[in-house]
């Protein structure tokens, strides 16, 4: 891609599985990071939820061990920011939740300011389970960061459904040669980065 930038990308990972276990999700928001090195420098960060402390609240900040305001700083510090889940019942986990509720911070400095410190950051959403849902999921989720004041890229999710009542010991492999999950990772990566380097170019700056 021509007259590109470096650009960081954040994978905010809610599986509910904690480090070092392997996560689906985590393995296929690295293949969309992969995919984007493919057309300019890229580094990138892995948040797994599940092993911060993210307590309920609607502040930036809940108090002591709070591991939020550091979440929210990488957030601000992000060209782009996948979101990933794996499916539970049929939506989101509830970490994915979680980070949804804490955002609400950012939705009042947007309203007090009238400018969102999120402006300007392309959201990609990534799921990954074995029962439907993925498609009403990924919905919700966008309309989240799209009135939150991320920008959506078109085919701006990429997702992998395993199939129900079977042993997940199984999944990676299935997931791997699903040649549908494959082309929606690299479509995902490739709109990441175009409007990421546009932002960048043509960064959008609404007057007070």
């Amino acid at each position: 891609m021509p007259d590109s930038v470096p650009l960081k990308a954040l994978i905010l990972n809610a599986s509910l599985k904690h480090a070092p276990g392997v996560s689906n999700t985590g393995e296929l928001s690295d293949l969309v990071v992969e995919n984007m090195r493919s057309y300019c420098a890229v580094s990138a960060e892995e948040v797994r939820l599940a092993d911060k402390n993210i307590p309920v609240g609607l502040g930036l900040n809940e108090g002591k061990g709070d591991d939020w305001p550091e979440v929210a700083k990488k957030i601000v510090a992000a060209d782009v920011i996948l979101f990933a889940t794996p499916i539970w019942w049929g939506g989101r986990s509830s970490l994915m939740q979680r980070v949804i509720e804490r955002m609400d911070s950012f939705d009042e400095q947007y309203i007090k300011g009238g400018r969102s410190v999120l402006y300007n950051k392309v959201a990609g959403v990534v799921l990954t389970g074995s029962e439907d849902g993925a498609l009403s999921t990924m919905g919700s989720i966008m309309m989240v960061l799209t009135w939150l004041g991320f920008t959506l890229p078109p085919e701006c999710g990429a997702y992998w459904v395993g199939e129900v009542g079977q042993p997940t010991k199984f999944d990676q492999e299935k997931r791997l040669k699903n040649d549908s999950t494959q082309h929606m990772a690299k479509n995902l990566a490739r709109n990441l980065v175009y409007y990421a380097q546009l932002l960048k170019k043509y960064p959008l700056t609404p007057k007070k």
